[in-house]
């Protein structure tokens, strides 16, 4: 063998490198895509009602205001679809929600016995109010932007509210005092939700509700009594967890 040899097949090997390297393929570079929030929905919620409604009885100087103000836990759940456009996200919810909120108070008007009135009228029962909600229903549209992470939605929600609603006089079983009724209102809130993964979602959301003068009973006890209901709202602390279903 030439002692020149070796050094000529290493200047054939070093040119064939570049054109060897050129027909090999490209390393792909992946660039994480944002996690996007459009689609169907799923999810819980739950937290505290904060209540208020105080019913008024008897009408001028001698009507009797009280207080039926009840913070009470409720449970629910909702379905949704966002649409996201850049940083701007908005779509429908509907939801439902069991409350369970029961509240009693004294009206301080006197139950009057069949016939003779006795003399002592402190000795008489005085009528106790009980004003339920049952459950309560919602159709609102959310619509939030992703202002701090592409990750993290802060939005505005609003629309209506229907709800059960049932108010007696539960120690005058003489007469009957339950009006039973399905009320409307509307709702407003402000929310944050948190992606924990690509299709699971945690947030925090308040909310208000108004339902204007309910009427709390028999609607012709109410007019003998000359009492109406003052409004009723409810302010709602709601924790919330959503699944994103896969487009």
């Amino acid at each position: 063998m030439n002692k020149f040899t070796p050094f000529i097949l290493l200047a054939a090997a070093s040119s064939l490198t570049p054109a060897v390297a050129a027909d090999l393929p490209a390393k792909a570079v992946v660039v994480a895509a944002p996690q996007s929030w459009s689609g169907l929905y799923l999810g819980l919620q739950g937290g505290e009602n904060l209540g208020s409604f105080s019913p008024i009885f008897g009408t001028g100087k001698t009507a009797t205001e009280i207080n039926l103000d009840d913070n009470s836990p409720f449970v629910g759940g909702h379905i949704g679809y966002l649409v996201q456009s850049g940083s701007y996200v908005v779509g429908p919810e509907f939801g439902i929600q069991y409350w369970g909120q029961k509240k009693q108070a004294d009206t301080g008007v006197v139950i009057l016995p069949p016939g003779p009135v006795p003399a002592d009228l402190a000795l008489l029962p005085t009528a106790l109010l009980q004003q339920k909600i049952d459950w309560l229903t919602y159709a609102n549209v959310r619509a939030g932007v992703t202002i701090f992470s592409p990750n993290v939605l802060v939005y505005a929600t609003g629309g209506a509210a229907w709800a059960h609603v049932k108010g007696e006089l539960v120690n005058l079983a003489s007469l009957n005092t339950a009006f039973e009724q399905s009320i409307m209102g509307f709702n407003i809130g402000a929310g944050l939700d948190l992606k924990i993964t690509e299709y699971l979602t945690l947030g925090g959301e308040f909310r208000h509700y108004d339902f204007g003068k309910v009427q709390a009973l028999n609607p012709a006890l109410a007019l003998a009594l000359g009492g109406v209901s003052d409004k009723l709202i409810v302010d709602q602390l709601m924790a919330r967890l959503s699944y994103r279903l896969a487009p």
